[in-house]
């Protein structure tokens, strides 16, 4: 997938988001809603890593994470939602490419989430947000970050997921990124799904530059 293509995508799904009518937090949510609020569990292979994780909620916050076996790729997330407003926080540890070869890095991220109901039982969720990179022994980066996600059911079982994400650096650190997946799940009950994704991911930090796709499949429950 090219820059130039994956930049189509976002603008088609930004005209959508803004032609579509806002919806808020209600107590049944769909299980890949970004903003549901239940007790969570996940377990699936990301690329050629098995992942687990899980997440914690009261009626107006919850509390995520998630790691690969070795522990050397987490990620821990936070988000408080209410009909008014919807903010997120995460850190996210994991290995990044630098001049210098393959270097552990944090990436801290804060940001403003909002849901639109679009055309067709179409769910689009945007997020603003802003996130601070660290690369040990190489450089600090901060970034303007703006993500969608379009949930799309498609039966009473079966449904879809695309994301786009993009950063941008902000500080003078030459710094672009670019994220987005394609997903296919099934609900077998309002508990339990599974889910197939195809994901790309591409990556410029100053000299170095990396692009990346993958396969993920995940089994996903909420109580």
């Amino acid at each position: 997938m090219s820059v130039k293509a994956f930049t189509a995508s976002v603008g088609s799904l930004l005209l959508l988001s803004a032609i579509s009518l806002p919806t808020y937090a209600n107590d049944f949510r769909h299980i890949a809603d970004p903003l549901n609020l239940n007790d969570s569990l996940y377990v699936g292979f990301d690329g050629d890593v098995f992942k687990l994780g899980g997440s914690f909620a009261t009626s107006h916050q919850k509390f995520s994470a998630n790691t690969n076996l070795g522990g050397d790729k987490w990620h821990m997330g936070y988000l408080y939602s209410t009909d008014q407003l919807n903010v997120r926080a995460s850190v996210q540890h994991a290995k990044t490419g630098s001049p210098h070869g393959n270097a552990s890095y944090y990436k801290f991220q804060l940001g403003l989430m909002t849901e639109h109901q679009g055309w067709f039982s179409t769910q689009v969720f945007t997020e603003i947000a802003v996130n601070h990179l660290a690369v040990k022994s190489y450089t600090d980066s901060t970034a303007a970050n703006v993500n969608m996600t379009v949930l799309k059911p498609l039966s009473e079982h079966w449904y879809s997921e695309f994301y786009a994400q993009g950063n941008l650096g902000i500080d003078g650190v030459e710094r672009y990124e670019a994220q987005s997946w394609l997903a296919l799940g099934y609900q077998i009950n309002p508990q339990w799904s599974w889910l197939v994704r195809y994901q790309y991911d591409w990556e410029k930090l100053e000299s170095f530059e990396n692009e990346d796709t993958q396969w993920v499949f995940a089994i996903r429950s909420q109580f």
